[in-house]
Order: C-alpha cells, then sequence, then structure tokens
C-alpha cells in the first residue's frame, strides 16, 4: 500500500527506469514515476453496463478498460488522489464513464443550471474551498431538484424567495440558510462569467434568523444517549458514539479515511485540508473509541470508515431514522422525554462536563480543536496530547458511569515548556 513515505522518497530520488505501483487501497489506482521525476496518478477501470445486461436486466460491466489521468503528485495529494479515484469508480459503478463527465464539464454547457452547477463545483469548489463539500450537499439536495431544469437567466428574485419562504416550513434552519448562501455564492461565480446578467439573491435577506444553540445534555440523558447509540446499527450507531468519545466535529468522524487511523499511537491524524482550521491536527482516541474503529471492517471499496458504500463515500450525518430510534431508545431508558438535541450538541455536551469535571479551559479548548491566540498562543508549541487524552478519558469515565470518573483530573499546564503534572479534582467539582 502506498504511504506518503514512501511517496515522498520517489519524488526526492526517481527511479532509474519508470514504473507503476498499485495504491493497494483503492482498485484501479496508479502511480506512474520514471527517472524525470513528476510522479502521475491514474485511474483504471470499466464502466458498468457498457458490457451489457443479463436476461434479468442486471448491468455487466464492460470488456473494455478505460485510463484516466487525475494529476501529479505532490500537487495532488494520496489522500485527494484516492478520494478523486473513489468519487469517479462510483460512477462507473452508475454506468457513467468519468471520461466523459470530465470532457462535459471541461466543455461548459450553458443549458441548464443542473449543467452549470457542476462546472461550478468543479472549478470554485472541489480542492478550494474547505466547504466545498456542504456546497456539494446544498446543490445536491436543494438547488438542483428545485432549479435543475432551469436555464441560468430564467431564476429571478420571486423564485428565490418562494423557495426559500418553502423551505422554511419544511427544512432545518441550517439547510435554509446554507441554501440561500451557496445560490448566491453560485450566481456570483456564473454572473462573472457571464453565464447571467444578474445575481437574483443579491438584495435577499436570511428567510431565519440564526440563533446559538445552548442544549447541553445532562449526564443522564447523555448516557441514555450513549446506550441507544450503541445498539444502533453501523455506520449511524458508530458515528454518533465516536463523536461523543471524542469531542470532534461531525465531518471530521464522518470523513475519517483508512490513512488517518494511527493504531500504534491511538490516534486520528487529521490533515490540514480536512480539518475546519486548515491545520493539520491529530485527535486522540481512547480505548473505548479506538475498540469501535478496530471492530469497523476495512472498506473494500474506499478510503472511508464511516460509510454505508463499502467506503466509497463518507457519511454526511446520521440518518434522520436512526436519529429518531436513538432518541427513541435514550427515552426508554430514562422513562421519560428528552428536550430536542442535535448532533452538534453531543461536542456541546461533552465540553461542558469536561470542564465541570475540573479540566482546565485550554485543554477543552484543544479538545474542541478551537485555534488560541492571544497569551494563550505560547501554547502553540506543544500539542497537548497527553492532556487531551486524559481529558476525553474522564469525559468517557463518566458518560459509561465507571467509578474512576473523579479519580483524578487531567493534567494541566503551568506555565509554558512545565511538564503536566496530575492535579486532584475536588469532590465537589465531580459531583
Amino acid at each position: 500500500m502506498l504511504t506518503d513515505a514512501k511517496l515522498k522518497s520517489l519524488y526526492a530520488a526517481p527511479p532509474a527506469e519508470r514504473i507503476e505501483l498499485n495504491d493497494g487501497t483503492i482498485s484501479g489506482l496508479l502511480l506512474r514515476v520514471g527517472p524525470r521525476g513528476r510522479p502521475t496518478w491514474t485511474l483504471r477501470y470499466t464502466v458498468k453496463g457498457r458490457g451489457g445486461v443479463t436476461d434479468r436486466g442486471k448491468k455487466l460491466a464492460g470488456r473494455k478498460f478505460y485510463r484516466i489521468t487525475l494529476g501529479e503528485y505532490p500537487a495532488l495529494s494520496l489522500l485527494k488522489a484516492r478520494a478523486q479515484a473513489a468519487n469517479m469508480l462510483a460512477d462507473a459503478d452508475n454506468g457513467i464513464n468519468p471520461v466523459e463527465r470530465v470532457e462535459s464539464i471541461a466543455t461548459v454547457r450553458r443549458g441548464t443550471i443542473a449543467e452549470l452547477s457542476e462546472a461550478f463545483l468543479e472549478h470554485h469548489c472541489r480542492g478550494r474551498l474547505r466547504s466545498a463539500d456542504k456546497a456539494e450537499w446544498i446543490m445536491r439536495d436543494y438547488v438542483v431538484p428545485k432549479f435543475g431544469d432551469y436555464a441560468p437567466k430564467q431564476v429571478n428574485r420571486r423564485d428565490i424567495m418562494n423557495y426559500l419562504d418553502d423551505l422554511k416550513k419544511r427544512a432545518s434552519k441550517t439547510a435554509t440558510l446554507d441554501t440561500r448562501k451557496w445560490l448566491s455564492v453560485f450566481f456570483n461565480w456564473a454572473l462573472e462569467r457571464e453565464y447571467v446578467d444578474f445575481n437574483p439573491v443579491s438584495g435577499i435577506r436570511a428567510p431565519v434568523k440564526s440563533k446559538p444553540r445552548e442544549r447541553v445534555l445532562s449526564v443522564e440523558e447523555a448516557r441514555a444517549v450513549w446506550k441507544a447509540a450503541q445498539v444502533e446499527p453501523f455506520p449511524s450507531g458508530s458515528l454518533i458514539c465516536l463523536l461523543m468519545l471524542t469531542g470532534a466535529r461531525l465531518r471530521e468522524i464522518g470523513h475519517a479515511q483508512l490513512g488517518w487511523l494511527d493504531r500504534a499511537n491511538a490516534s486520528l491524524d487529521v490533515p490540514g485540508e480536512h480539518y475546519k482550521t486548515g491545520d493539520p491536527t491529530v485527535i486522540p482516541l481512547i480505548p473505548e473509541a479506538m475498540k469501535i474503529f478496530e471492530n469497523i471492517p476495512k472498506p473494500p471499496k474506499g478510503p472511508y470508515l464511516i460509510s454505508s458504500n463499502g467506503g466509497k463515500r463518507p457519511v454526511w450525518t446520521a440518518t434522520p431514522e436512526a436519529l429518531a430510534r436513538i432518541r427513541e431508545g435514550a427515552e426508554a431508558e430514562l422513562g421519560r422525554k428528552i428536550d430536542r438535541w442535535t448532533i452538534h450538541d453531543l461536542r456541546r455536551t461533552a465540553a461542558t462536563h469536561m470542564a465541570r469535571l475540573g479540566v482546565d479551559e485550554i485543554v477543552v479548548e484543544r479538545v474542541l480543536g478551537h485555534r488560541i491566540g492571544g497569551v494563550k498562543a505560547v501554547y502553540n508549541r506543544y500539542r497537548y496530547i497527553d492532556e487531551k487524552r486524559a481529558a476525553l478519558q474522564l469525559w468517557a469515565d463518566e458518560l459509561l458511569g465507571k467509578s474512576t470518573a473523579a479519580a483524578a483530573a487531567p493534567p494541566r499546564r503551568a506555565r509554558a515548556g512545565a511538564r503536566p503534572k496530575a492535579v486532584a479534582v475536588s469532590a465537589e467539582a465531580a459531583a
């Protein structure tokens, strides 16, 4: 299997003759490298359906193999090459030839919003914006289903306003606000390229007010949610449990890839391009979290660990059906109704209870992956891995009802450069 270390070595010292290396993770993904260097990613594949269909209507893979060049290393990293190849293989499995898709994007047709939105995602979002995944979600689930058959110049302000008013009634606040945002970004992009004469979203106010949530689950509620999530099947159950044990953001766990998992150091190494702050980040995995990852079988079709299609694509969130079962299970466990909570509330809950248990504020911020500025920025040189791990274990012991929860607080930093020391938690703080 190709690794970053091996790729860096090949880039620094090219072989005497051209060689071709299999990735080992994504089927058909190859790296060509010769004496002149310039390692190049290619993908070899067949297209389902090009071989005809059976008597029962099942599509057969074509006998013809296609090969497409993805890009050069290191401009196209190992992780990005795998993600791009996985998406293309998913298209091929659905009977869509990635070569034809790329060619259609290169020669953008101006016919419909659906056609133009694909060019927008490819040329403006993917590989350029950290929020590209959210843009793709909004365009796919909210913009194209409504406006996909429209010509770009057919959409007017009234169409946008009516649609946002409709979304207010049936979609979440986040989806409604993000739909307005990405419609505006899309039309600004189209305006610059003269696909439209004006941005119809310009001047339209946000359809709903965004109010910061403050919901924190009590320990009893969190324990009930944990028990309900444990019996929920993969991938939603595993996703919720991991979010509760790590305090990480939904995207960081939902998009976790096989290459990020460091079993030797029990951690998840998230590359900067996949982290909200843009900084490479290490998420410590306490034994309970590591056990969940160890029980996930190696994805056979792509790099993503938390996936419903063999690793081809990551999960965006837990399914509505799974969340409903977890909420119902938690209420049955407690024997009462639980005020509405969201997945992000689990992250806030973990942070709040770690602080209640005596974890230093700086350590809590580090667990959450926030950037710390000002005077506290002196701690940037120290990654707080041990402190974060201890804080998460303290919270896990509380969540799982272990008797060791109040034994000791995680190490604190007294001053820059000092070694961490254990500080006992008072009985009042642990109560």
